[in-house]
């Protein structure tokens, strides 16, 4: 009997401390919507001379529609057959991957990432771009396409890469 009283006590003093590390739930917040934070209206006094200004009749409205302008992406892939392309082959595809744009001082305009049919468009301001594909690794290679974009137009730029197979 004596060996088995440490361990009452000790069994004892665990359930003790799993029963006061359990906790209450939370009790949910009252439904309905919550209560309005106080707000503070401050009076404005209008000086006697502003009150009768009237709109200037040389205002314009802004125009809702603004014609875009960018560069839509075509981006292909070849050869994909092995050996000589025979007639009627067609060993060029899609290329799915990523693409910077670059102002001509070299900062990064955007960067667009191709879909599964090489495609991908990005609205730009009109100016002066280069077109770079980002590969990681030596395949597949591309040079950069400069591309003039004018004010209202998305131009279509082809990049052609090199899948190196030969």
């Amino acid at each position: 009997m004596r060996n088995l009283k440490p361990i009452f006590l000790f069994g004892s003093l665990l359930t003790m401390l799993i029963l006061a590390s359990c906790k209450p739930a939370v009790t949910p917040p009252p439904p309905g919507p919550p209560p309005p934070l106080p707000t503070v209206v401050q009076q404005q006094i209008i000086p006697e001379a502003t009150r009768e200004i009237s709109p200037s009749p040389a205002a314009t409205p802004i125009p809702l529609a603004v014609a875009t302008s960018g560069i839509r992406i075509i981006a292909k892939v070849g050869p994909t057959c092995p050996g000589p392309q025979r007639p009627g082959q067609v060993c060029e595809g899609p290329y799915e991957g990523e693409f910077s744009i670059t102002i001509g001082n070299g900062t990064e305009a955007a960067r667009v990432t191709t879909d599964k049919d090489g495609r991908a468009t990005v609205d730009l301001p009109p100016g002066q771009y280069t077109v770079t594909p980002k590969i990681e690794g030596r395949l597949p290679s591309g040079a950069p396409v400069d591309v003039t974009v004018p004010p209202g137009q998305v131009v279509d730029v082809t990049v052609e890469l090199d899948s190196g197979m030969r």
